[in-house]
């Protein structure tokens, strides 16, 4: 019953740290309402590339 207790602190932490990435970068704190914007655009933008990565016929890096 711990891995998806891990698994969620795990997203938590990660998360934590893309929005810590984000406020660095913008030189200010985020309001919630800005951060959920920015976060459904990366997980948008990861969707594209999870995609596009299944389309093509490369390996990816570090399999072989």
């Amino acid at each position: 019953m711990q891995a998806p207790a891990d698994r969620n602190d795990r997203q938590r932490r990660l998360e934590a740290n893309a929005r810590a990435a984000f406020e660095q970068r913008a030189d200010r704190n985020l309001t919630d309402a800005e951060w959920l914007a920015v976060r459904a655009k990366l997980l948008e933008f990861a969707g594209i590339l999870r995609s596009w990565e299944e389309a093509t016929d490369r390996p990816r890096r570090g399999k072989v």
